[in-house]
């Protein structure tokens, strides 16, 4: 897999011209990092890691059929510590990705969940940049302005790279969605294998 080094190719793909923007807005509190997207119990048993691509319809089909259900039996529950990790499978979803990463931490997961509710809506138009912006302002409370600032921030861009690299070299990920349950792998939609890895390091 290869990703683009720069958001700029990211920008240039989905017709967005950078220019130096300050951050400012819903989210100009928080320093702007990368993050890891964690829910639930930070002190759990157990831990279950999502490598997926915005851009992704299984992984869309998961968060709109079985992460709620994983999310209520789970997460909710305190069962697990679950995070969420990009694998960008293309140039528009490791943009989307990014600006992901630049929404506040508390925002992050429900732009996910929106993005891939949505994907058809954003994924597959003429002018993504502009859709995926409109889901910024709506489930994470971001400017336009932040957004433009997002694309300029190149060190998250590289951290979301070198994540999902990280992801080829040791743990062998070439598809999304794949599933860590601690250590066990479980690549695919496959939520009963998911389930019943979760149940058997809690019995």
């Amino acid at each position: 897999m290869k990703l683009t080094r720069r958001a700029a190719a990211m920008a240039a793909l989905v017709g967005f011209t950078f220019t130096a923007v300050p951050f400012t807005g819903a989210s100009a509190a928080e320093p702007v990092t990368y993050r890891e997207i964690v829910l639930g119990n930070a002190k759990a048993k157990v831990t279950v890691i999502e490598y997926a691509s915005l851009t992704c319809p299984h992984c869309a089909h998961f968060t709109e059929n079985d992460f709620p259900k994983l999310k209520a039996a789970y997460i909710d529950t305190g069962k697990i510590k679950f995070i969420y990790r990009d694998f960008p499978l293309d140039n528009l979803a490791a943009g989307a990705a990014l600006i992901v990463r630049c929404a506040p931490t508390d925002r992050a997961m429900p732009l996910v969940e929106a993005l891939f509710k949505n994907q058809d809506k954003w994924a597959r138009v003429p002018n993504p940049l502009e859709e995926v912006t409109n889901f910024a302002q709506l489930a994470a409370g971001m400017s336009k302005a932040d957004v433009e600032a997002c694309l300029n921030n190149t060190a998250v861009f590289d951290q979301i790279r070198d994540v999902a690299q990280k992801a080829v070299s040791l743990y062998k990920i070439g598809g999304t969605p794949t599933f860590f349950v601690d250590e066990e792998k479980i690549e695919g939609i496959d939520f009963e294998a998911l389930q019943s890895a979760i149940d058997k390091r809690h019995k």
